[in-house]
């Protein structure tokens, strides 16, 4: 069988529809959880009332017009795990496949990385920050402004439960990320170290991620946890294996298969706690087999479908940065006032993205970001 690695398992066009997939997913449910009569999502916590109202919903006869809205309201912030997932994929094929360097400094590393991540999200924090109190919103202090800025708020477990502006508690995330992979990771990657390129990635995900088998009853622990490594070790190391190992050739009958599998076992596995912790490792199958069950489609489906998918990759850092600015406005000023979903709500929908995506180009305008996105890795 077949064993497809590099850029032959996910090339960078693959990897910017994933993207795109990812932050439609999550900034369309920033705007759908605010709403009134929407379905509470299960993401930092597990609260069983909400994954069975879930249920009832779908299962239990009651959907209605408002399907797509409880859609990305309850499970639109797994397109988290698909970017965890690709920041490994991408880690390992910039740093470790040929024509990287031999060896990366971790000052260098670090620092890099972390003015990066800063130069990046500093202006969108900064406009946020002057949305937020225009609308009345305030915070638990200047410490809270300090430790969105600095990307530290995820690590002081009295700002985890706020986490006002969102979302800015995931810069802090990629930088454990970061620490994660150059430390622990990166320096087992040559291959006289076979055993440990892949025991590594897998201790840490024991380490770091499996304690939260033991939290479900300790809610403070575990939202505290999952602003932190907790839930970023699993889809991150499963991006780090599949591009040091590969993953065999699935026919397009086999991909689809996963595909719909992996969305009715997302449905599943959200009403049970244990199976709940699983769900980036579907997320992740599911979304990769979609898109590769797609790539040889051509005409009506790459126009409407693949290609708005992936300039949305394109600009996926950018959506994620600005996309809090148009929505507290419309909630503050008109959604916080309705007492339940309405019809009209799909026009303010409809506003918030034309308006997210407009200043999401113009915020890569300002930043001098190229039109095109540049692949998050090098070819072999």
């Amino acid at each position: 069988m077949e064993i497809l690695k590099g850029d032959k398992l996910l090339s960078s066009a693959q990897c910017q529809v994933l993207r795109g997939i990812a932050i439609m997913g999550i900034f369309l449910h920033n705007f759908c959880h605010l709403l009134h009569g929407s379905n509470e999502e299960n993401e930092f916590e597990f609260i069983a009332e909400r994954a069975s109202n879930m249920w009832r919903y779908w299962a239990g006869g009651n959907i209605d017009v408002f399907a797509p809205m409880q859609l990305f309201a309850f499970f639109g912030h797994y397109g988290v795990p698909i970017f965890l997932f690709l920041s490994g994929f991408g880690l390992v094929m910039k740093y470790e496949r040929g024509g990287a360097p031999s060896r990366v400094g971790v000052c260098h590393f670090l620092g890099s990385h972390w003015l990066k991540l800063f130069k990046l999200m500093i202006l969108g924090f900064v406009l946020t920050v002057i949305t937020y109190l225009a609308c009345g919103l305030s915070w638990h202090g200047w410490l809270e402004y300090l430790a969105q800025a600095t990307m530290l708020s995820n690590i002081i477990p009295s700002l985890c439960d706020s986490q006002t502006p969102s979302p800015y508690w995931f810069f802090g995330v990629m930088v454990e990320v970061y620490v994660v992979y150059r430390l622990l990771i990166y320096p087992f990657h040559n291959k006289r170290q076979s055993v440990w390129r892949w025991l590594m990635p897998l201790l840490l995900v024991a380490l770091v991620w499996l304690p939260q088998v033991f939290m479900e009853h300790h809610h403070k622990m575990l939202v505290y946890m999952r602003h932190n490594a907790a839930i970023a070790m699993l889809p991150f190391a499963l991006g780090v294996l599949a591009a040091r190992y590969g993953f065999p050739r699935l026919s397009r009958w086999v991909l689809a298969v996963v595909s719909v599998v992996s969305l009715l076992l997302l449905a599943l596995f959200s009403l049970d706690y244990q199976l709940w912790l699983w769900i980036p490792v579907l997320v992740i199958a599911g979304s990769i087999a979609f898109v590769k069950f797609l790539e040889p489609y051509k005409g009506l489906c790459h126009t409407f479908l693949i290609s708005p998918l992936r300039y949305l990759g394109v600009l996926s850092s950018m959506i994620f940065v600005v996309h809090s600015i148009p929505r507290m406005p419309i909630y503050v000023l008109v959604l916080k006032t309705h007492s339940g979903l309405m019809l009209v709500d799909y026009a303010w929908l409809a506003l918030y993205v034309v308006l997210t995506l407009a200043l999401a180009w113009l915020y890569k305008w300002i930043m001098g970001i190229s039109t095109m996105a540049k692949p998050s890795y090098r070819k072999r």
